[in-house]
């Protein structure tokens, strides 16, 4: 049977995308329903007025592998057309100008739409491990911040914890924007706990000393200790603002910082996320205790973040011949 055309996504129909996208309880990051809106967009202004069908959505597929696409961006790109497709269906039934042909073809067609298939393949994946050395250029030029007055700047001190505590948290860059002054807690001795909101109202525990604490009490000494967003803004003039940080303003602190050190390579916060799985792994902490401290729903998740050199791979080995 020659498939229909569906509810139709022309670029008038994009603000109502967003607003179904934003009103998605499943879809709880910010991160994902920018993705999904972005890859929407795209996916419209390729189909031009050509009806949504599963051909078409597979062909979609096949022109994104031409252009040189990753299976896990095509795989994203399908994800949102999957997720719109099913959108289509819940807006069939609420639609009451529809006639019951015309809304049975609908959900019909949305449903064949919403079958379409991940693409298969592998790359190499994206991002890398943060070497010791370039985690302590880092922190040395946070240290070095200083104020027209000479004083140590109230920036240096934050980020220098912010630092620190992704390096040894493997916490999100929405996670560490997100806490606030009531989720660090001391837990015994030296140790404190971080109490973390991640994906899906999720939350976790994480435990952290050393360095890490010693820089969290340095930051709340210049910051106070009231309540609040733990990390704050803070301008030239080193004053604090009463109000959290934003994501992107920590993407920008983390390429001003890296540049200041002189690294030769670039980093994302992900990066530091990525080092903290493979530093632990490298430990030969299993892979459970790794998923379960960095808020992932299966240990498949957690293996994808390991960047560990062939270096790790030849001490598994000897460790092997050892043994044997």
């Amino acid at each position: 049977m020659r498939e229909t055309s569906l509810i139709p996504m022309p670029s008038a129909a994009l603000d109502r995308i967003k607003y179904e996208l934003g009103r998605d309880p499943r879809l709880k990051s910010e991160r994902t329903t920018y993705g999904y809106s972005h890859d929407l967009q795209r996916f419209d202004e390729w189909r031009s007025v050509r009806p949504i069908t599963k051909l078409l959505v597979e062909e979609y597929a096949a022109h994104l592998q031409t252009e040189g696409k990753s299976p896990n961006s095509i795989n994203r790109a399908l994800a949102a057309v999957r997720w719109w497709a099913r959108k289509l269906v819940d807006l069939a039934h609420e639609d009451v100008t529809l006639d019951q042909v015309r809304r049975d073809a609908i959900i019909a067609q949305a449903a064949r739409v919403a079958q379409v298939r991940d693409v298969r393949g592998k790359r190499e994946r994206p991002g890398r491990q943060i070497a010791s050395p370039e985690e302590q250029a880092i922190l040395a030029v946070c240290a070095k911040d200083k104020l027209k007055d000479g004083r140590r700047s109230p920036a240096g001190v934050r980020d220098a914890a912010i630092f620190s505590l992704a390096w040894n948290t493997g916490m999100r860059r929405s996670e560490i924007v997100g806490l606030r002054v009531g989720d660090l807690t001391q837990s015994h001795g030296k140790w404190w706990d971080v109490l973390v909101l991640g994906k899906g109202d999720k939350e976790r525990k994480i435990p952290v000393s050393g360095e890490t604490v010693q820089s969290l009490r340095e930051w709340l000494s210049v910051r106070g200790k009231h309540g609040g967003a733990l990390f704050c803004p803070i301008n030239k003039a080193g004053r604090i603002a009463n109000h959290g940080m934003t994501d992107e303003a920590i993407a920008k602190m983390l390429g001003r910082r890296i540049r200041q050190a002189g690294l030769a390579k670039s980093a994302t916060w992900h990066d530091f996320r990525r080092t903290f799985a493979s530093n632990l792994l490298d430990e030969g902490v299993d892979i459970v205790t790794v998923q379960n401290l960095m808020g992932h729903n299966s240990p498949a998740t957690t293996s994808r973040y390991d960047r560990r050199d062939d270096r790790s791979k030849e001490r598994a080995i000897e460790k092997l011949m050892e043994a044997g």
